[in-house]
């Protein structure tokens, strides 16, 4: 099998045929692309490998789902030395992302119920001892706790206890260290299809905690930005199909 050249469009456009019909449409567009590809895999603030896990975590988060970038940065991540439970970590860790519209999305339900006089409903039960200490527990495992969560917590208890587990499991038992799951949590939080601002401060404050430093974290969005290129290798890949 070729080592894939992370750094390299031509490899992320998959074939080198097509690749060079492209720069032969275009050859200033072409390098002005590549050079854009290029730019995130010459800083080295990051490992190879934490860059490929970073990347498989933007491309498989629920707000994105690129298959094509999964399978690339997948198998990009193992050549530059992730575990198939680094993977698994990451796949793990961003599964929480779709919990993000619950924070927006129960106040919302709670004011319209106030709103039409269904003052009971409105008004939300205290936390269950089994919740509560579930709560008790991710405080201790993680050192942080969202109140936004608390809402949720008292309201839809069947539902908090099975993703306050899953949430805390790559803590307990995952590869990743701490710094990196954050940066991580930074990157998902921070990308183009999900642009989250109270999740992606607590990720930073945490990861700074941690032992992150600003070029890390700052290299974690430049990463972030490879994602508008996908529309570029895509497209690129269907206009060849065309030829």
């Amino acid at each position: 099998m070729t080592t894939p050249r992370p750094s390299s469009l031509e490899d992320a456009i998959g074939s080198p045929a097509d690749a060079e019909r492209l720069r032969a449409v275009s050859p200033p567009a072409f390098a002005a692309a590549a050079g854009f590809w290029r730019s995130a895999f010459e800083v080295r603030h990051l490992s190879p490998r934490m860059k490929e896990l970073i990347l498989v975590a933007l491309h498989a988060s629920p707000s994105s789902l690129n298959a094509a970038a999964i399978a690339r940065h997948v198998a990009r991540a193992k050549v530059a030395g992730a575990t198939d439970g680094d993977i698994l970590d990451v796949l793990l860790s961003i599964v929480g992302l779709a919990n993000h519209p619950l924070y927006f999305a129960v106040p919302v339900v709670m004011d319209e119920l106030k709103a039409a006089g269904r003052t009971e409903d409105a008004t939300a039960p205290p936390l269950r001892a089994d919740v509560q200490a579930l709560k008790d527990d991710f405080i201790k495992t993680r050192g942080v706790w969202n109140p936004q969560r608390d809402q949720l917590a008292s309201l839809m208890p069947d539902y908090f206890k099975p993703f306050i587990t899953l949430s805390m499991e790559p803590w307990k038992s995952g590869s990743l260290l701490p710094k990196e799951r954050e940066l991580v949590y930074i990157a998902i939080d921070s990308s183009v299809t999900h642009t989250h601002e109270g999740g992606l401060r607590l990720h930073v404050r945490n990861a700074l905690k941690h032992g992150a430093n600003r070029d890390e974290i700052l290299e974690t969005l430049h990463l972030c930005s490879l994602m508008g290129m996908e529309s570029y290798i895509l497209g690129c890949q269907a206009l060849n199909a065309t030829t």
